[in-house]
């Protein structure tokens, strides 16, 4: 779009100050950057301005999704390049050129577009249009974050500025423009022409609409907050799960999270971005939409982890309890799901990866190792002790590291702690939490208030309590009455072995049944059964009988009542 003398002056004054930005936001910003990280993001940020072509081994999907963090970075620190370098980024870091422009309907976006050449659009505009629009009414109107501020007429208008071009392998990526101080800058949008290589997890019209809602809250991020590229895998977090609640039916998402399942003993703050958008889907379920405005104040002033924290703790809950319930939920994926109390889409997830698995074998396992901070380890154990008719338990054991003070300094002191989980066969002291019907364990580490288990059992989130029962115990149901019950079930020791015998006498102590029994589990207890029939297959008279268990060493006695009716 052509526009008057005056404008065009101005603006190139603004663009000046944009390239290099102001000193005091480099001074605020400046990172210590290696010479060889330097280079690094040079020939990153040529390839993104299409100058240098990309390299198979370059495009990693769950690496190269937004070219936000480069472009950035490069911007924020370009004074650190040699003289050569700053004068071709400072080229290459201007607003795109395009044929043609148009408004959204809502007024808020001019998209930039070309309808021939290399940048072609080739999916519909209009759609993307509303995709924009949908975005903006989702992410500002409805969960109140302020609109990107707008830029000095750059791009034709005070309208913000989105632009279709040709930069594949990427989904896109908000550029930083003019500082506004207080570290809070105007923007502009790239997104890909068409999506339609085959290693885009999502194509066409839909990688555009959640390329819109993705990119849009960058633009917010940066308008609004602070950029700091230390807490970049939390703007992407951000901006990730933005697409996820703003077009809910594409789930482009999907594609990256096994890049977390697979490394979840990983510091979280150095985990992708990406992969860890369902962190987002956890808090919207616990707690609601209320609680990502709260971060973004605090990003403010405090880096990302501890701004997670306080958001929290302003929920009333602590990072601790909610990091290791996180981690509940990410068990519950696949054919684990349970959409009603974890994940609503946690079965289009991948598994969870465990650390390891084994058989316990008595009398006792202990489990050592060394934990990141926030971080977690999965552990499978598998108690053979009672041998039942069905499967053994299955126990997994989530231990969670949630030291959010260590993991604030871990760049420059990479500090890892030590943990032992000891698993034994018996009751313990009170130290102990019941982990099966069988097993008991304990975590032992030297600072408990920056840890936590979580306990599965048969994939059920909570071990169920397995009753004790006395001698004198009775049977059920009570009575058993032929007409209504096909079964007696009497409780047994939980310590007995998976085989008993069986007997069963009358009131004046004749032996009327007499078998070998299977312990089975019913419920939340360890039971024998019995159809009430004798030895001969017959029903007995209405009456009390008595039953004794017996496994060789220790001895169950107890009342059975029967009604022939």
């Amino acid at each position: 779009m052509k526009k008057y003398f005056l404008e065009t002056v101005f603006i190139l004054i603004v663009f000046t100050s944009n390239v290099i930005l102001s000193q005091d936001s480099i001074q605020k910003s400046r990172e210590i950057i290696s010479r060889e990280s330097l280079d690094s993001l040079y020939e990153k940020a040529l390839k993104i301005k299409g100058v240098l072509p990309w390299q198979s081994s370059d495009i990693d999907r769950h690496e190269n999704k937004c070219g936000f963090e480069v472009i950035n970075r490069v911007k924020m620190n370009i004074d650190l390049f040699d003289f050569n370098k700053q004068s071709r980024l400072k080229t290459l870091l201007q607003r795109p050129v395009n044929q043609f422009s148009v408004v959204t309907p809502s007024g808020k976006f001019r998209v930039h577009y070309d309808t021939i050449g290399t940048n072609a659009i080739k999916y519909s505009l209009q759609e993307f249009m509303k995709a924009l629009d949908s975005s903006f009414i989702y992410e500002v109107n409805f969960l109140g974050f302020p609109p990107p501020p707008n830029d000095f007429g750059e791009g034709g208008d005070f309208l913000y500025d989105v632009y279709i071009q040709d930069i594949y392998p990427l989904y896109g990526y908000t550029e930083l423009e003019s500082h506004l101080g207080q570290e809070k800058y105007t923007s502009f949008i790239i997104v890909d022409n068409d999506f339609l290589q085959s290693d885009y997890s999502t194509h066409g019209i839909d990688a555009a609409r959640v390329t819109a809602a993705h990119e849009l809250h960058h633009a917010i991020q940066l308008g609004n907050y602070i950029f700091r590229s230390d807490d970049t895998y939390f703007y992407e977090l951000t901006s990730t799960s933005m697409e996820e609640f703003v077009f809910d039916s594409v789930n482009d998402y999907y594609a990256y999270i096994s890049s977390f399942f697979n490394n979840v003993s990983k510091i979280f703050s150095n985990q992708n971005g990406y992969a860890i958008a369902i962190w987002n889907v956890f808090l919207q379920k616990e707690f609601g939409n209320s609680i990502f405005l709260k971060q973004w104040e605090y990003m403010k002033t405090y880096p990302a982890l501890k701004c997670i924290q306080k958001s929290i703790e302003d929920e009333g809950s602590t990072f601790r309890s909610e990091f290791s319930k996180f981690f509940l939920y990410n068990y519950f994926t696949g054919q684990r799901s349970i959409p009603e109390k974890y994940y609503e889409e946690g079965a289009n997830y991948p598994l969870i990866k465990m650390h390891y698995s084994f058989d316990y074998k008595p009398p006792t396992k202990v489990i050592t190792g060394l934990s990141q901070p926030v971080s977690a380890h999965f552990y499978q154990v598998v108690d053979s002790v009672l041998k039942l008719p069905a499967k053994p338990d299955t126990i997994t054991i989530i231990i969670v590291n949630s030291n959010v003070d260590s993991a604030l300094v871990w760049s420059a002191s990479p500090k890892t702690f030590g943990y032992t989980y000891r698993i034994i066969d018996g009751t313990g002291d009170d130290s102990f939490k019941k982990l099966s019907q069988n097993l008991y364990g304990r975590l032992e580490v030297a600072d408990i208030q920056n840890w936590k288990d979580q306990i599965v059992l048969n994939d059920t989130s909570a071990p169920p309590v397995i009753k004790k029962f006395a001698s004198d115990n009775l049977s059920f149901p009570m009575p058993f009455r032929y007409s209504k019950h096909s079964l007696i079930k009497i409780p047994i020791n939980e310590k007995m072995p998976n085989e008993v015998d069986l007997n069963i006498y009358n009131s004046s102590m004749d032996l009327v049944y007499s078998e070998k029994k299977i312990l089975q589990l019913f419920e939340d207890m360890i039971v024998i059964t019995w159809n009430g029939l004798d030895s001969k297959g017959k029903r007995l008279s209405t009456g009390v009988y008595f039953y004794v268990v017996a496994d060789g060493e220790s001895t169950l006695i107890g009342k059975i009542l029967i009604v022939n009716d």
